[in-house]
């Protein structure tokens, strides 16, 4: 499987959909949740995000294009996922995919399959905090004059 393969390139870009997303979303959590930046009200406001419409479309297009990966590297290996482990990965996918991850691969190739999930993973973190220190950056801020910063 080498770099120009089609389906290597389209798994690619479903894993920069995913940092897209954190991106997009960081962006938009500050500027549809500012009690996010002030410690005093960051807790009431992240209860308040739980059950926001954005968050259920956060989740969405996420599992969208984690799945687009999947449907791709199962394709791309020729294997069919059972039905209980696609209902695994959108309830437990911490533990669901690192178990596909591990089944799908040969035994030198399944660590390292693990550790770039794991990598996935905190680079969205990343990317969402990228997003989030964007939107403070471009957000017009209240600033009182005479205000040293």
């Amino acid at each position: 499987m080498n770099a120009t393969d089609p389906t290597q390139r389209r798994k690619a870009q479903a894993i920069a959909a995913v940092f897209g997303i954190n991106l997009v979303f960081g962006a938009l959590l500050v500027g549809l949740f500012p009690g996010l930046t002030d410690p005093a009200s960051a807790q009431a406001t992240i209860e308040e995000l739980r059950g926001s419409p954005i968050n259920i479309v956060y989740q969405l297009a996420t599992l969208i294009a984690c799945f687009a990966w999947l449907h791709l590297d199962s394709r791309q290996l020729d294997i069919r996922r059972p039905w209980w482990l696609n209902v695994g990965i959108v309830l437990v996918t911490s533990v669901f995919v690192p178990y596909y991850l591990y089944k799908t691969r040969p035994p030198g190739q399944r660590g390292q399959a693990i550790l770039s999930f794991l990598g996935v993973v905190f680079g969205s973190v990343i990317a969402m905090m990228i997003g989030m220190f964007l939107a403070l950056a471009l957000h017009p801020g209240t600033i009182e004059p005479g205000t040293r910063l």
